[in-house]
């Protein structure tokens, strides 16, 4: 049991420490290469066993529909996706290329599924799935009674070329790895200095103005009573004096709000945050509530709650990824001098949705497949943490989220959120 619990653990946290799992995409890819694959080289007149396909389009075909996987199975997901990739890429690739005595064609095949699982998974999975893939696929190689024959003017010396590939592929991930682990603990270092340096500061300027109203009642009193007829300041800089402290509480608010914000982005662990019921409508009015809009931002905003659906998660979490969403969302309609945001619930087919979408700037189309990778950004300022943030979050509670834009035209974010458990 332990030892279960353990191995979940390490390939949820290897597959978030990638970035999440590309299962849709590989599941797609799945169906349609092995039963199209087995045409192909059926054709070139390699040896094909169609079983061996079949297996691997049955195993590809749940990934494309795991938003609508019940709750229960889904902590055994990664699990499934590193089964699935074992046997879809290593161990088929190294059974087929055995079977037909390292063809040419199978050298090229293999070497194309090695690739894929180098881009979908980090260097450790990389790495367990290539030794075991190549164990089991000699082992099912050897047990099925076949006898390893080399094809006249074979080379062995592809052995050689992908073990070199392997180490230098994993040393350069590695490298990878270590940077961005770097990159992350120094941005939390600056992050937490910067918020200690302000926070303080603004908290005494925020008390010490709290105090500006009683001087002007003391002002006022005095100068009735002064002698002389000089009017040291007036009505209108008494009233700018006045409404110093709200202005200042505004601002204060603001600077906290995007303090908590930067600082909650920076997290990477999500999976042991307390849980409870939440009310989506809540969330929602109480990001409107508190959110520090400047000027006539707030009238940008619309609501259209259809749908007050119910789920589990952190309110705090889901009130953050909604922040970041609501951010960026007025950024680009501001930069684009056009648009307004709409913010709507909805159900399909049983699955709660929420839609974020603005029309504004939009995403160019290079850009947009790499707005929820980590320490992606093409903004002046942008840190690339904010949308890998919201992605980490929806993701740790079961759901999920993805955007649509056109350039100049909009952007939207969809949210997906796993319904309630029936009791």
């Amino acid at each position: 049991m332990r030892l279960g619990k353990w191995l979940l653990e390490f390939l949820d946290r290897r597959v978030a420490g990638f970035g999440g799992a590309q299962y849709k995409t590989f599941g797609i890819f799945g169906i349609i290469n092995y039963p199209l694959g087995y045409y192909m080289l059926y054709l070139l007149g390699a040896t094909e066993s169609i079983m061996a396909r079949g297996i691997a389009t049955l195993l590809s075909f749940p990934l494309i529909f795991t938003e609508y996987w019940p709750k229960k199975l889904k902590k055994y997901l990664n699990l499934y996706w590193f089964l699935t990739l074992l046997y879809c890429l290593p161990v088929f690739g190294v059974y087929n290329l055995l079977k037909n005595q390292v063809s040419n064609e199978w050298i090229l095949n293999f070497s194309v599924g090695m690739f894929i699982l180098f881009l979908i998974v980090d260097y450790v999975l990389f790495i367990s799935l290539y030794v075991l893939g190549i164990v089991l696929g000699y082992l099912i190689f050897t047990l099925t009674g076949q006898e390893l024959v080399l094809q006249q003017g074979s080379s062995v010396d592809f052995i050689y070329v992908y073990t070199a590939m392997t180490i230098i592929g994993c040393i350069f991930s590695r490298n990878k790895e270590m940077l961005e682990h770097e990159r992350l603990q120094t941005l939390k270092a600056i992050a937490g200095t910067v918020a200690h340096e302000m926070r303080t500061p603004l908290l005494t300027i925020r008390t010490r103005a709290s105090s500006l109203p009683k001087l002007t009642k003391a002002y006022k009193i005095a100068d009735r009573k002064k002698d002389t007829s000089e009017e040291l300041l007036s009505d209108e800089e008494l009233g700018f004096i006045n409404t110093a402290p709200a202005d200042i509480d505004q601002v204060t608010r603001q600077a906290f709000s995007f303090i908590d914000v930067m600082l909650m982005n920076l997290r990477e662990e999500f999976k042991d945050e307390h849980r409870e019921q939440c009310s989506i409508k809540a969330c929602v009015e109480d990001v409107l509530k508190q959110y520090p809009f400047s000027g006539e931002d707030r009238a940008l905003v619309h609501t259209q709650i259809e749908t007050d659906f119910l789920f589990m998660g952190n309110p705090l979490l889901i009130k953050h990824v909604l922040t970041n969403l609501l951010k960026n969302s007025i950024y680009y309609v501001k930069a684009a001098n056009k648009g307004d945001i709409t913010i709507r619930t909805y159900t399909v087919n049983g699955i709660n949705l929420l839609s974020f979408k603005d029309t504004g700037a939009g995403i160019a189309p290079d850009i947009l497949p790499h707005i929820f990778d980590k320490f992606y950004s093409k903004t002046k300022y942008g840190t690339g943490i904010g949308l890998a943030f919201c992605k980490s979050v929806m993701k740790s509670l079961g759901g999920d989220i993805r955007c649509k834009s056109q350039s100049g035209e909009y952007t939207e974010f969809i949210l997906t959120f796993p319904p309630l458990e029936k009791a």
